[in-house]
This record gives C-alpha cells, sequence and structure tokens, in this order.
C-alpha cells in the first residue's frame, strides 16, 4: 500500500514538473504566417502543450496553462485563411467560457477579443462586435492597468467609429489605445511595440481622411520606424506602401517611388507574389505620372499578369488603370483601347461589390445604433435603479436617527425621574408641580416625535409617487412619440412611392417626346438635304452647262496662244464644277442611305472615291449592324466631313474606313498615312460639327496623330437596342 502511494505521488511530481519544463509556448513570429510548415508545427506543439496541461492536477497555475493552451491555439488559427480561421472562433469561445468557469477575467477577455475580431473583420458583424466589446470594457475595469487589454478594446472601438464616420471618436480611441499600450506589462516589447505602430499608422488615417496631410506624414513616418527598429519585414513593407500611397496622392512620384522600391525588396525576398504584384501595380501609376511610359508599361505588365493567374482583381485593376495611361502616354491607341476595355470591365465588377459593400455598411451602422441606444438605454435604467437605493437608504438612515432620538428622550425622562425622586425628600411641597412639569414635557416630546416621524413619512411618501407620475408620465410621452414617428414614417413612404410612380411617369413622356423631336428633327433634315441637293443639280447644273454650251461656241482657232491656253483652262474647271455639283447634290442625301442603310451609302461612296481622286480608300463594314436612321445619317456625315479633309489637307495615299464591335459598343475607325496634325490644333468648324453629331448620338471620339504620322480617329457608341434595327 505504501508503494502504490509513493509511485502515485512521483507521478504527480513528475506530471508537475514535466508542466513546468515543457508546457512555455514560444511567441509567434508574423513574418513566417505565410509558411505552411511553420504554421503546422505551431498547431502540432499547441496540441501537445493542451493533452499536456489536461493531465495536470487543479491549481491557479495548472488552470492558467490550459487558458493559454486554449488562446494560443485561436491565435494561431487567426493567422490562416479559408475555413481554417474558423477554429480562431471556436477555440476563442472555449477560452471565455473555460475563463469564466475558473473566475479568470484577464483571459475571458481575451477571449472575447479574439471573438470579436473574428465577427469583425471576418462575418463583418459589427453590431456583436460591438456588444462585445461593451462586455469587454465593463470587465476590464475589474484588472490592474498594467495587464489590462483596454487597449484592444479602444483599438477595435477606433475601428468601429471609422465605419461609422464618427472620425473625431475614432482619434480619441486610437489615441487612448496607444497609450494604454505603454504601460502594458503582459506583452513582449516587440509585441508591444508592433502594436503601437498600427496605433500610430490608424491615427495618420484620420489625419489624411481630415486634410491634416502634415500631421499624417509624420504618423507614417513614425510608425515605418518602429517596423525598422524590430526587424519587422512584413509590418515594413506595409509602412513603404503606406508611405508611397501617400506621397502618390500628393502627386509626388519621386518620393513614392523610392518606398515602392523598398516594399518590393522585403515581399521579393519573402517571395510573396501577391505583395510583389500589389507594387509593381502601383510603379506603373508612379512611373505614369514621371512620364516614363516604358518603365510604367514593364511593372504593370508584370503585374497584371501576376494578378490574372492569381485572381488578384483589384491588382488587376489597378494595374490596367495604369497601363491604360501609360499606353496612351506612349501613344499605343490599340494596347490603350485593349486595356481601357479590361479595366472598364473590372471596374464594372468591382462598382457592383462596393454598392453591396456600402449598402450592408448603412444597414451595419445601423445595427450598430440600435446596440448603442440599447445599451443607452440600459444605462438610464441602472442609474434610475441606483438613484431609488439611495433613496430607501436615506429614508432608512432617518427611520434610524428618529428612533436614536427617541431612545435619547426617554433616557432623559429617566434621568429626570430619578432626580425628581432624589429631590423629594427635599423639597416635599414641590413634588406636585415637578411632577405636573414632568408629565408635561413627556407628552410635549413624544407630540413632537410622532409630527417629525408624520412628517417624514409623508415626504418620503409624496417622494415616491412623485417619481411614480413622473416616470409614468415619461413612458406615456415615450410610447406617443414613438406613435407619431410611425405614422410619419408611413406617410413619407407613401408620398414617396406616389412620387416615384410620377416621376417614372413625367421620364416616359420626356423620352417619347425626344423621339418625336429626333424623328422630326430627321425628317426635317433629310427633306432640307433633298432640296439642297435638286437645288444644285437643277440650278446650279444648268448654269455651269449654259456656260459650257456659251464657250463651245468660241472659236479657239481665232485667239492668241494665251488666250487658248485661258479657254481650255475655263472648260476643264467648268467640267470639274459640274462634277462636283453631281457629287455634292448625290452625297448630301444618297438614296442608299434611306433604303440600305450605312453599310451600302458608304460602299458607295469609297467606290466613287476610287474612281475619281488619287487617293486609295478601303471600307471594312463586316461588323457594321444595321442602326437607327439618326445614327447612321450623322455616322455617314461624319465620314464625308473626314474623306473631304483627307482629301484636301492629308496629303495621303491609302485611307481605311473600318467598324469593330467591342462587347457593347461600336467602334467606327478612320485613319490615313498622310502628313499627320498635332491633335492638341484640331479646333476647326469641321471638328465642331463633328463633336456635335457624337454628342446627338451619345458618343464620344478620340484623335491620334502625330507630325509624319498619319492620323486615326475612333468614334465610339454605345450598342443597344434602341440604335440597332432589324
Amino acid at each position: 500500500m505504501k508503494s502504490l502511494c509513493l509511485t502515485i505521488l512521483l507521478s504527480g511530481l513528475c506530471i508537475t514538473c514535466f508542466g513546468q519544463l515543457w508546457l512555455k509556448l514560444p511567441e509567434l513570429n508574423f513574418d513566417r504566417r505565410g509558411d505552411a510548415i511553420y504554421m503546422d508545427s505551431l498547431l502540432t506543439l499547441g496540441r501537445t502543450h493542451r493533452q499536456n496541461a489536461g493531465l495536470l492536477p487543479r491549481s491557479q497555475h495548472n488552470d492558467t496553462l490550459r487558458l493559454e493552451g486554449l488562446r494560443f491555439m485561436a491565435l494561431v488559427f487567426k493567422q490562416m485563411h479559408g475555413q481554417q480561421r474558423d477554429s480562431s472562433f471556436l477555440y476563442a469561445q472555449k477560452l471565455e467560457d473555460q475563463a469564466l468557469r475558473y473566475h479568470n477575467t484577464l483571459y475571458a477577455v481575451r477571449g472575447m477579443m479574439l471573438q470579436e475580431h473574428y465577427l469583425r473583420t471576418v462575418k463583418g458583424d459589427y453590431p456583436q462586435a460591438l456588444r462585445i466589446n461593451q462586455r469587454a470594457s465593463e470587465l476590464c475595469v475589474k484588472l490592474p492597468r498594467g495587464s489590462s487589454p483596454r487597449w484592444q478594446v479602444q483599438m477595435n472601438m477606433g475601428d468601429i467609429y471609422m465605419l461609422l464616420k464618427e472620425y473625431d471618436n475614432a482619434l480619441r480611441s486610437y489615441q487612448l489605445s496607444q497609450s494604454l499600450l505603454g504601460v502594458n506589462t503582459l506583452l513582449t516589447s516587440k509585441n508591444r511595440k508592433l502594436l503601437t505602430s498600427q496605433a500610430i499608422t490608424q491615427i495618420g488615417e484620420v489625419y489624411e481622411i481630415r486634410g491634416q496631410f502634415e500631421q499624417a506624414r509624420q504618423q507614417y513616418e513614425a510608425s515605418r520606424q518602429i517596423a525598422l527598429d524590430v526587424h519587422s519585414q512584413i509590418n515594413v513593407a506595409y509602412a513603404n506602401e503606406r508611405l508611397g500611397d501617400f506621397f502618390l496622392s500628393r502627386h509626388q512620384p519621386e518620393q513614392a517611388i523610392k518606398f515602392f522600391d523598398d516594399a518590393l525588396a522585403v515581399w521579393s525576398q519573402l517571395n510573396d507574389r501577391g505583395g510583389q504584384a500589389a507594387v509593381w501595380a502601383r510603379l506603373a501609376d508612379g512611373y505614369t505620372l514621371m512620364k516614363k511610359p516604358n518603365l510604367a508599361i514593364e511593372f504593370g505588365e508584370k503585374a497584371v499578369a501576376v494578378a490574372r493567374k492569381s485572381g488578384f482583381v483589384r491588382i488587376r485593376q489597378m494595374a490596367t488603370q495604369s497601363l491604360y495611361q501609360a499606353y496612351r502616354l506612349a501613344n499605343q491607341p490599340a494596347q490603350a483601347l485593349a486595356m481601357y476595355e479590361e479595366y472598364c470591365m473590372l471596374r464594372d465588377s468591382l462598382t457592383n461589390l462596393k454598392r453591396i459593400d456600402e449598402l450592408s455598411a448603412v444597414q451595419k451602422k445601423y445595427d450598430i445604433n440600435q446596440v448603442r441606444l440599447a445599451a443607452d438605454k440600459e444605462r438610464v435604467i441602472q442609474q434610475q435603479q441606483l438613484i431609488n437605493v439611495r433613496r430607501q437608504a436615506e429614508i432608512a438612515r432617518l427611520r434610524s436617527e428618529a428612533e436614536r432620538d427617541q431612545l435619547a428622550s426617554e433616557t432623559r425622562v429617566n434621568q429626570l425621574r430619578q432626580r425628581i425622586e432624589t429631590e423629594r425628600l427635599k423639597a416635599e411641597s414641590q413634588k406636585s408641580r415637578l411632577e405636573q412639569r414632568a408629565h408635561i414635557d413627556k407628552l410635549s416630546h413624544d407630540i413632537e416625535q410622532a409630527s417629525l416621524m408624520r412628517i417624514i413619512l409623508v415626504g418620503g411618501l409624496a417622494m415616491l409617487f412623485g417619481f411614480v407620475a413622473v416616470y409614468y408620465r415619461k413612458n406615456r410621452l415615450i410610447n406617443r412619440q414613438k406613435r407619431e414617428i410611425e405614422g410619419l414614417n408611413w406617410d413619407l413612404e407613401d408620398k414617396v412611392v406616389a412620387r416615384t410612380v410620377e416621376l417614372k411617369e413625367a421620364n416616359d413622356q420626356l423620352r417619347a417626346k425626344n423621339r418625336e423631336i429626333e424623328e422630326a428633327l430627321l425628317r426635317g433634315q433629310t427633306l432640307e438635304r433633298k432640296r439642297m441637293a435638286a437645288d444644285l443639280h437643277d440650278s446650279l447644273g444648268g448654269l455651269l452647262a449654259a456656260i459650257k454650251v456659251s464657250m463651245s461656241a468660241l472659236n479657239p482657232a481665232h485667239m492668241a496662244e494665251r488666250e487658248q491656253q485661258i479657254y481650255h483652262n475655263l472648260l476643264t474647271m467648268t467640267k470639274e464644277a459640274f462634277a462636283e455639283i453631281r457629287y455634292l447634290s448625290h452625297n448630301l442625301q444618297p438614296d442608299e442611305l434611306e433604303k440600305q442603310g450605312l453599310s451600302e451609302a458608304l460602299a458607295r461612296l469609297v467606290s466613287k472615291l476610287n474612281l475619281t481622286q488619287k487617293v486609295a480608300f478601303r471600307l471594312d463594314n463586316v461588323e457594321l449592324p444595321r442602326l437607327d436612321k439618326t445614327t447612321e445619317f450623322n455616322l455617314y456625315s461624319i465620314c464625308i466631313e473626314l474623306c473631304s479633309n483627307i482629301l484636301r489637307h492629308s496629303e495621303a495615299t491609302e485611307a481605311d474606313i473600318l467598324f469593330r464591335q467591342f462587347n457593347n459598343e461600336l467602334n467606327m475607325i478612320v485613319k490615313d498615312n498622310g502628313c499627320g496634325m498635332n491633335p492638341a490644333d484640331a479646333t476647326g468648324m469641321g471638328l465642331h460639327n463633328i463633336q456635335a453629331r457624337m454628342d446627338l448620338i451619345r458618343g464620344r471620339y478620340e484623335i491620334h496623330s502625330g507630325v509624319g504620322e498619319g492620323t486615326t480617329f475612333i468614334f465610339i457608341l454605345p450598342v443597344s437596342s434602341n440604335l440597332t434595327t432589324v
């Protein structure tokens, strides 16, 4: 029996010594959180710690070891991604429950903070996160200042205030968190500095939002210096990116690129493709601002390649936008157009997601305000209950004082009776008078005591009834105001619905009127062009024919050599003017445009131009659909204007008219290989007319040209059901 007891005792001592020697957990190295092998080794170490701690007997020290194992597992899973991160929330719940059973307030608050981080950053449940923060704040009051995690509560509240756009409250919370971190003794020196760096960065964010740019820059630089001092590579990279973004937003690309280069060096050392792609996209933006398109294109293409392969949508959007600007700066319109189309596609998808996030943020803000209102209401009720308790205590105190005074009076009466009895032997004659006086004094005192007691009771009852009346009246007032607000909300919703219906009907009527006006305008323009074409052909054409007949009647043989040359020149110019009149009268309103559409009209126009002119025109209309009359008329007029400019001014030998469709857009491209021009000098009346026609059909155009490089016009208009016809 003794040997069995000795064996049990030695086993317990071994387990205790084993726990004290081997259950100390390491500090997490956040720079290695992307290393899967390192993270798996931490999980294995945490599970071993929990198994060994579970074998130890119950004591305050051993209970702390068990709680530390749960906290370690929750912290490790917190650094992971995907479904593994959900385990952090489960371990945090276990940590809080077990800490409350052990009456360990510190670890209960730590478990709450891990739950709050998961709900706020992963699930986006800000109301529940706010409730947990409030509970944790109440528990932190019970802890010493040096070991209290109240700094984390204030950091979380600052993030919630940022969501609510209450920047003054957010700034106060971040500053209070920074001051509390300075006195915390449980954190290691490195973690305390990194957390302080995070608080300083958040303070800089608030300053930048409020337009205090110099203070924001100082905060960012201070955060970066702390990250350098503690040798945290990831925090250094993030700090450099933040400073680069700050200088880039201030249009100081030279300073921004220095910080981006430092951040790129860190991400390259850590072999983090996502971090490299993000910095490459920012470098492309910076070199574009510095007018260095070749470097911008190099970094932008590298960022786009990584983003496409890894699915980094926001990095891809940043890179395509930068590449669009860089290709335009490098005068490469085709590549710029491709990048712009890809950017628009990503922007539209991210805009939809942003709208969903904004709606969700509004709902979260409403829920948070409801939680805050409920907490304020509960605090008011608790204060009122405290006032009631104080009033009851005051009444009890007054009652005890009255009883004490009564006892004192009885004591004085007894003393008086003893004195009277003692003096009865001295003055028998005064006995009756003294007894009467004593009796009168007693009755007066009793009456005074009864009156005082009555006054106290009546006053207490009056105060109680007054409080009940005020409370009842306040409740009735609150209920009545609530009903009035609900009625006003219903009336406002009905009015909004009715007004929305009216505006929709008015918009429909306005659209119908606009279509009628456009159709009438097109019919008027068509009739006017036909009339002008007839006038040119009949009037001016007849006059030129008469001139030609009259000149044919002259005999050039009787003229001098100089006069014969002038005569032949006049005949040639008359023929050319007659041909020009016929060309103008037909092109003002060709029959093919009205009957067979823009495609046939342009084909007829190109064939005529190729018969009579030195410039070789080519037409590619395979992707040209049939459009509505207004659009076809204006596009045909633009082509006439540009062909005329090419013949008169471009000195070109070849010209192309192309039509291309990209998603929901139709592009008409008119280009030549002539002498080109400076786009800044494009201010003639013809270009003003082109701009007016594009505004009429809700399109836009771009000019790409250079001296000696030809000219390219790109006309872009949306292709929708109201433009195409069957």
